[in-house]
């Protein structure tokens, strides 16, 4: 008897066009059950270049560990555990520069970001 789980993944996508990329990017790769949840939009100043933005939250919930580990790896690039040099990235990576060693988790939140 197996218990089903969801991976989850979140990421910040600049626009409609970039999920409908993702999405099509899983349709092509992805083996197991898979759902996009939107989260919401946030609006961002880009110091740069003194201009607002709209930025979407998306959830990406895998039925296979693998085929997150993939979608990570292969689209976000997104280094998980194992793999060596990920790809070019398909999406924006969360905000921020790529922590040197990841931090110590800070509860469900942080679990959902990873």
């Amino acid at each position: 008897m197996s218990a089903e789980q969801d991976f989850t993944t979140t990421l910040q996508l600049n626009s409609a066009g970039d999920m409908d990329k993702a999405e099509d990017w899983i349709r092509a790769n992805i083996r197991g059950r898979w759902a996009v949840e939107f989260l919401g939009m946030e609006e961002k100043l880009d110091p740069g270049l003194n201009r607002r933005s709209q930025v979407l939250h998306v959830s990406f919930r895998f039925g296979l560990r693998e085929d997150l580990e993939r979608f990570k790896r292969d689209y976000a690039g997104i280094k998980t555990p194992g793999s060596s040099t990920p790809a070019t990235a398909g999406a924006k990576r969360p905000s921020g520069k790529a922590p040197a060693a990841k931090p110590k988790s800070k509860g469900i939140f942080a679990w959902l970001r990873s």
